[in-house]
């Protein structure tokens, strides 16, 4: 349904990406994941043709829209911004209906009255936008881009304006949505818990390249260096000295590392025995940050603790399990 392929963006001689290269099929939903900046929202105005200057080749199907013969062809995308993007001025079904300038009147009508049963907004329709909640403005936003019947959604940020508990259950709507109606959709965020619960596949940028980009499990699961692992799952790379004691082969090139939640301190003994420098209550854990008691400089490492049955005064030590373990480069 969409093909990228060696996608490269510059402002004035700032390279903001370089070499993008991905594929999304019908009724997958992939998730660009990076920190702020690093060209996410960039690569998704060049898909809906909002940034015409680029380098190589943005494919819908069959057609290549990187071509500036195509840029006022209809490309069957719907955008839904951050903001959301919404008229003020419009009330609700007009700003739905906005999006249908090319329909008659009834046509119009008639569609508008299905976006707004499809996403229980009815009781809305007459209302201004500055009368709704933030859930209630990106549904409106979400009926909008989708009035035209898109091949491809496009989400940037979609999320980032909602509460928590509001958030997850619009992402699962959405989620439904999508495949209910077998598009595909392209999602722009830097919150990885989003990605991993929402996304088929997912792409991670840094340094103006993706770096990896595959299915969510496999990257999760096999992260090619520690920028992704780290980025997905909160790692410790694992000291020297813990990486002789458990006799783990590791070259130069590579490190170990082992997911924070997968630490474990106790007042039983192990091979490792720790300090505790600070802790943080975060609700249903603590993070802990502990100091193994070696020769070795930067030994310290943070782990997610309950730290129920644990004497704080007592020997703490560290549990590790060697399937846990993972070795990747750098």
């Amino acid at each position: 349904m969409l093909s990228i392929n060696n996608l490269s963006i510059s402002f004035n001689d700032t390279k903001i990406v370089e070499d993008i290269n991905f594929e999304v099929h019908q009724g997958e939903i992939v998730t660009l994941l990076g920190s702020s900046g690093c060209g996410k929202t960039t690569i998704l105005r060049a898909i809906a043709g909002l940034q015409k200057e680029h380098e190589g080749k943005i494919c819908i199907g069959d057609t290549c829209v990187s071509s500036k013969d195509v840029y006022m062809q209809d490309r069957e995308v719907g955008y839904i911004f951050q903001d959301y993007a919404l008229f003020p001025h419009l009330n609700v079904e007009e700003n739905i209906s906005f999006a249908l300038d090319k329909l008659s009147k009834k046509d119009k009508t008639k569609r508008v009255d299905q976006l707004l049963e499809q996403f229980d907004i009815i009781a809305h329709r007459k209302k201004q936008i500055h009368q709704l909640s933030g859930g209630q403005q990106q549904r409106v936003a979400i009926a909008r881009a989708m009035a035209n019947k898109p091949k491809i959604l496009l989400l940037d940020e979609p999320f980032a304006n909602l509460d928590s508990q509001l958030r997850y259950k619009t992402k699962m709507w959405l989620k439904n949505i999508i495949k209910k109606y077998n598009l595909s959709a392209v999602l722009v965020t830097h919150d990885k818990k989003e990605a991993l619960s929402i996304s088929d596949k997912i792409g991670i940028i840094n340094n103006k390249k993706l770096l990896q980009f595959d299915r969510t499990r496999t990257i999760y699961d096999k992260p090619i260096n520690y920028y992704v692992a780290n980025f997905l799952s909160e790692v410790n790379i694992l000291p020297i000295e813990v990486i002789n004691n458990l006799k783990i082969e590791c070259s130069n090139e590579k490190i170990a590392i082992i997911e924070m939640s997968k630490c474990h301190i106790s007042n039983n003994k192990s091979l490792f025995e720790v300090e505790i420098i600070d802790k943080a209550f975060c609700g249903e854990y603590y993070e802990v940050l502990i100091n193994i008691k070696s020769k070795e400089e930067n030994k310290s490492i943070m782990i997610k603790s309950s730290l129920n049955n644990i004497d704080l005064n007592q020997k703490l030590y560290l549990h590790l399990k060697e399937e846990n373990i993972r070795i990747i480069f750098k």
